[in-house]
């Protein structure tokens, strides 16, 4: 039977949010960074894409930088795939580290075959929601220029099924609104 892996995306600078770490911040009393990770308890291997954070995890991850550091999202799975070194049929969870609800971007790409994205309710392709076979994911890495590249340069290649995810499922801390609707009154 295939494995399930996982990169979650955890690199970025937070520009909007005046550098915060977005992956610290607290959301129903746990990070966003612990958060993501519970949501990936079925994954056998997991790997956080960004620097290390020294907060209590609820299971064992990797931690890796992409190469150079901040080289944007595509370098970052790019990073995470070669630290999983996955088999080909193998599926990989794309996330970011970001997502309020994560566990709810899981439950829906848990169903289907081949590659799948997820899909906001106004249409747009949410590139760090995705799930994928390995050697798909492994193939458009090694042809892809990754130099500040999109996720859509990697995962849009695979000819991705549309998964549908309600507003909840999509929301994420990049603002002050954000922040300021979700976040735990400790931030």
């Amino acid at each position: 039977m295939p494995g399930l892996h996982a990169i979650v995306l955890a690199g970025g600078r937070a520009r909007r949010l005046g550098g915060a770490d977005k992956l610290l911040l607290r959301v129903g009393g746990r990070t966003l960074l612990e958060r993501v990770v519970a949501a990936l308890a079925e994954a056998d291997r997991v790997v956080v894409v960004g620097p290390r954070r020294d907060v209590p995890l609820p299971r064992e991850v990797a931690w890796v930088r992409e190469e150079p550091a901040f080289g944007g999202p595509a370098a970052a799975v790019a990073a995470g795939v070669r630290a999983l070194d996955p088999a080909p049929d193998d599926d990989v969870l794309v996330l970011a580290g970001d997502l309020v609800r994560p566990d709810l971007v899981v439950d829906a790409l848990r169903s289907g075959e081949g590659n799948r994205v997820g899909v906001d309710p106004s249409g747009h392709r949410q590139w760090a929601c995705s799930r994928v076979r390995a050697g798909d994911l492994a193939a458009a890495v090694a042809s892809t220029d990754l130099a500040d590249g999109p996720l859509r340069a990697l995962i849009g290649t695979l000819d991705p099924v549309d998964v549908p995810l309600d507003a909840e499922a999509c929301a994420d801390l990049d603002t002050p609104d954000d922040v300021e609707e979700y976040a735990d009154d400790e931030h």
